[in-house]
């Protein structure tokens, strides 16, 4: 588990040193055709990897924001899941994004094309395979509404400070819910970063 959560905390940095909003531009504009086959074919490959890992969970994460100037390459993170069985198996999403330009966040459950075509800066992703024993607990918390949002804080802050309740930005709702999953005492965001702390989470 601490590996996980030292893979978590380095793609959980990279929002944290933006000031924008997980890689969405506010500009309203409609997306080109380009722009939506490249998302298309990335939410394709990703899919077929994502099945390859033989996983049912893993945290997804993509390269929404150029945030180079920091040594950080992605921007943004959610959790995976594996939806059905066989051919019919299909994978969803559920992450936190702000508004756009506003400090109110919401919970989003989306396909892997909706995902992956939130105006990214590169048409890339990264993938974390949580061990089975967190998949199981975690894919419990994601099929439910009202799980995944137990820890979830709306007042949204993209530089909140990562052992505060009072605002929340998009990874760390990611990394409370993981240790929500881990531990079921851990019902409080208060409670869910003494879980992180104990068990070496560095943010």
């Amino acid at each position: 588990m601490s590996g996980t959560l030292r893979a978590l905390g380095a793609l959980a940095l990279a929002l944290a040193a933006s000031a924008a909003d997980a890689g969405r531009s506010c500009e309203q504009r409609p997306p080109t055709a380009l722009a939506v086959a490249r998302g298309m074919d990335l939410a394709e490959r990703t899919a077929a990897r994502l099945t390859e890992t033989g996983a049912d969970v893993v945290v997804l994460a993509r390269a929404g924001q150029n945030l180079s100037e920091y040594g950080l390459r992605y921007s943004h993170l959610g959790f995976a899941y594996r939806e059905g069985e066989g051919r019919n198996a299909v994978w969803r999403v559920v992450h936190k994004l702000n508004a756009c330009g506003t400090a109110h966040a919401s919970l989003y459950r989306q396909g892997l094309g909706e995902f992956f075509l939130d105006d990214p800066w590169q048409y890339e992703a990264a993938v974390v395979v949580l061990a089975p024993q967190t998949q199981a607990h975690l894919r419990a918390l994601l099929v439910d509404n009202r799980a995944i949002a137990r820890l979830d804080t709306p007042a949204y802050s993209v530089v909140a400070y990562p052992w505060s309740s009072r605002y929340q930005q998009s990874n760390q709702w990611a990394v409370e819910t993981l240790a929500l999953a881990e531990d079921p005492q851990a019902a409080t965001r208060e409670r869910a970063q003494a879980w992180l702390r104990l068990h070496g989470y560095e943010p």
